[in-house]
């Protein structure tokens, strides 16, 4: 064996040491969780008829969320999904619309290709039979919302784009500026000038029907639908009254949780810890007050939708934990991997305490330290463990009014 075949073992030992598991380390652990990969994938399978809404997991630091969520992705760029992974953070607000959207499709990944997303998409619509046609109908309806700034990116779509006016289409799909100048005159020298009539968007609008146009463009190019990831949700529980409150409306946006305004071809899972529902919707009384200020500010849509947000979070499927089968499951795994990455014989290692507080991260990092210890010093050790309590007071850094809001108190 040549140091280049223990390089993937390598990479998912350094990766589950890490803590941040990567796509080798998904693939040799598996699924945690049975319960969850089969709601899952029921949900992948109607996608394309029944749409279903998304759902919430919630699991303790260290239980495995990111791994889950990892293996989620896996499992949809399988079924030829392009799926995109978002972390919420202080860089990537989920109470601003427009970049949560520009995060997820910055993220966008297909199967098997090193393309860009939307490079990819709009390259399979143009050489595909009947795309444009069909990506035409449906923008055409009264249904689908669509300004007609869409419907003449189609047009030229099946009808060639010059390199410059496909690159501003890319960057306009993906969160740029809409290219009106360029647009005009390719319609214009197609002698189609007057078929569309091409008026600036409101950007709040803009957004939406972005996220309505992606997942048909992406269907129409031969892929299943889009799946989208939001990891560390909790984050969302350090913010203001009033971000918060915008950030539930726009989780249920993505979860597709109202019947009425969900997005076909989208389906979303988000992640969050286990404790939030009790440490913030119910310690902060989010339920009342947060709806009832969205409401006094005329927004009722969004005060319905964060409740129903809210209520996903309270009925998240719980990542359950682990149980002797488990962890005897992951340390053969683990064992076998840094067998392999070190080309060194690694001996069973000491399950440890099942305790409650103890999670799979903690049991397989701790593998691992003494195994290293082990193996470079020949010391036979023990790992000593603290757990992170995880913090839910606001924090005016990740506090921004957003745009087109004031917020009294």
């Amino acid at each position: 064996m040549t140091w280049r075949d223990t390089v993937p073992a390598r990479f998912a030992i350094e990766a589950l040491r890490a803590g941040v598991p990567n796509s080798q380390a998904i693939l040799r652990l598996g699924c945690p969780d049975d319960a969850i990969e089969a709601r899952f994938e029921a949900a992948l399978d109607n996608a394309a008829d029944t749409p279903e809404p998304g759902f919430s997991i919630a699991g303790g630091f260290g239980t495995g969320k990111s791994h889950l969520l990892g293996y989620l992705r896996e499992a949809a760029l399988l079924r030829q999904f392009v799926v995109s992974t978002v972390t919420v953070s202080k860089e990537t607000p989920l109470s601003i619309p427009g970049v949560t959207y520009a995060a997820a499709m910055r993220n966008a990944t297909v199967a098997g290709v090193n393309d860009d997303a939307v490079t990819r998409a709009l390259s399979n619509a143009e050489r595909l039979e009947g795309a444009t046609q069909s990506l035409a109908l449906w923008a055409g309806t009264p249904e689908a919302g669509m300004s007609q700034l869409f419907g003449a990116v189609i047009h030229l779509i099946g009808r060639g784009m010059d390199t410059e006016l496909r690159q501003a289409v890319e960057a306009f799909l993906t969160d740029g500026r809409p290219p009106l100048p360029p647009l005009r005159r390719a319609l214009k020298d197609k002698s189609i000038r007057s078929l569309f009539d091409i008026e600036p968007v409101a950007p709040a609008e803009l957004v939406r029907q972005r996220m309505r146009f992606m997942p048909q463009l992406f269907c129409a190019a031969g892929f299943a639908g889009w799946v989208v990831l939001l990891d560390e949700v909790e984050l969302i529980g350090r913010y203001g009254p009033l971000q918060r409150a915008l950030a539930y409306a726009e989780l249920s946006q993505w979860l597709g949780l109202d019947a009425a305004d969900r997005i076909p071809g989208i389906f979303a899972v988000c992640a969050i810890t286990d404790d939030y529902a009790d440490a913030v919707i119910a310690a902060k009384q989010d339920a009342q007050k947060l709806t009832d200020r969205l409401r006094l500010r005329n927004l009722p849509r969004q005060a319905d939708q964060a409740g129903l947000a809210m209520r996903a979070i309270q009925s998240a499927m719980k990542l359950r934990a682990p149980d002797d089968s488990d962890l005897a499951r992951h340390e053969q795994a683990v064992r076998n991997c840094y067998t392999e990455a070190y080309e060194w014989q690694a001996p069973q290692a000491e399950m440890g305490v099942r305790q409650a507080n103890r999670t799979m991260r903690h049991h397989i990092r701790g593998w691992i330290t003494q195994w290293d210890m082990l193996r470079v010093a020949g010391i036979d050790a023990g790992v000593v463990e603290t757990v992170a309590i995880t913090d839910y007071s606001e924090d005016e850094r990740l506090t921004e009014t957003p745009e087109g809001f004031s917020d009294p108190g």
